[in-house]
């Protein structure tokens, strides 16, 4: 009964997720896109060219608070899992494996770098184009979130 809504568990950890989610997403966003030149890559390739949008985009500059959403979105879904997760020597692996494949080569979306992208698109396929951002995101956001959720007790 004295429980607020803002101190429960699942708000707590899809928070911390939300937040570890947004700022590594940025991190490495930004960073891999000066390093591997991305909208030059975008613009010069003819189907990226059709298919992405310009860097000056409304949608595209609306990209870090949309992950905000995302992390919250993702948290809710991994919440019922956290023990696996978090109880578990390595737990951060495991999250990291979990994480990159289902957002990136296992994901149903047709987009470069997945196995649908591969099989029903003409997307060139280049492994140094999203695959090093996505997975050192992953391996970060893994490690760090589960530190900081480990220092943490819940329980529901």
């Amino acid at each position: 009964m004295g429980k607020t809504f803002f101190k429960r568990p699942v708000f707590q950890f899809t928070f911390r997720f939300s937040i570890v989610h947004t700022v590594t997403y940025l991190i490495f966003g930004i960073m891999f896109m000066f390093i591997s030149s991305y909208f030059d890559v975008f613009a010069e390739d003819p189907i990226f060219s059709v298919v992405m949008k310009p860097a000056d985009a409304l949608s595209v500059r609306l990209a870090a608070p949309a992950q905000i959403i995302r992390g919250l979105l993702l948290g809710l879904a991994i919440y019922p899992f956290r023990s696996v997760i978090l109880e578990k020597k390595y737990g951060w692996l495991k999250l990291f494996w979990l994480m990159f494949v289902l957002t990136s080569i296992g994901a149903v979306i047709t987009g470069p770098g997945s196995i649908e992208g591969f099989l029903y698109t003409k997307f060139s396929y280049n492994p140094l184009i999203g695959v090093p951002e996505i997975a050192l995101q992953m391996l970060v956001f893994s490690w760090v979130f589960c530190r900081w959720q480990s220092k943490f007790e819940f329980s529901d």
